[in-house]
């Protein structure tokens, strides 16, 4: 049987995600617990859906693989380290690749400054709709195809954090990070929203930009037409918990260090 699974992690003490033989990644300890039931990753057509980079957090990634027996979430659970947490499972069909996705969506949290915000949100708009994407891709895509569509954009304040959130076919490497600093730059008034559509014709405007932070993005959803994953009761509460300690924690710090800037 082939068996998908969504995996939340937190991502700041991961090389990310894809397998790497020395280092720490999500790949590499989903590995070790899967070994540890029997089932051998790489003899079993494993595979993942979005690659994310060293400090990318995820909610919703999605992994499938052959197995004999079923692996619900919780006997996972119990072979993975605190920042990796299995909270969904569906049996799939034998051709399912969970690469080939209707649609992705990234959220994307950077503190609050004297943005523009009205300014911001024009510029999200541009996004809509199929572009190169060249500009905000790393090594502007190499010999890749960097044509994507983009189906829905959002940007809203909560409280001191700006939020932006962005669901696409697709994204290239490092795509959204990228898009990220151009709304800052176009925020901060240091660019208008004309340089911004520039970024969006490489062929006529070739320009690099540096990607924002890797902390503040987080994988939220990636959607297909015929799977329906069924929740773990168990590891979703435990996943909540594990969100409540961290958000206490950082919270803690986050009020704690702000107590000394003026």
């Amino acid at each position: 049987m082939r068996l998908a699974f969504k995996i939340a992690y937190f991502g700041l003490n991961f090389h990310g995600s894809q397998y790497q033989p020395d280092v720490r990644t999500i790949e590499g300890e989903l590995f070790k617990a899967f070994k540890k039931l029997g089932v051998d990753p790489k003899k079993s057509r494993y595979r993942c859906a979005s690659r994310t980079d060293t400090g990318v957090h995820a909610f919703s990634q999605v992994i499938a693989l052959n197995s004999k027996e079923v692996i619900p979430p919780r006997m996972l659970n119990a072979n993975l380290p605190e920042d990796i947490t299995v909270w969904a499972w569906a049996k799939v069909k034998s051709t399912f690749d969970p690469r080939k996705a209707k649609s992705r969506r990234y959220m994307y949290v950077l503190p609050t400054k004297n943005y523009d915000i009205s300014a911001m949100r024009k510029a999200t708009k541009l996004l809509l709709g199929t572009h190169d994407f060249c500009n905000f891709t790393r090594g502007f895509g190499g010999e890749e195809s960097c044509v994507r569509t983009i189906y829905n954009v959002e940007l809203r304040i909560d409280r001191d954090f700006v939020i932006f959130e962005i669901e696409g076919n697709a994204f290239t490497w490092n795509m959204v990070r990228c898009i990220v600093t151009a709304l800052e730059e176009v925020g901060s008034r240091h660019r208008d929203i004309e340089w911004f559509e520039k970024m969006l014709d490489p062929e006529k405007h070739r320009e690099r930009i540096e990607p924002a932070p890797p902390h503040g993005l987080i994988l939220k959803d990636i959607k297909y037409d015929d799977v329906e994953f069924e929740t773990d009761e168990y590891a979703w509460k435990t996943l909540q918990n594990k969100f409540s300690k961290k958000a206490s924690y950082y919270g803690t710090i986050y009020k704690l260090l702000s107590s000394f800037i003026e």
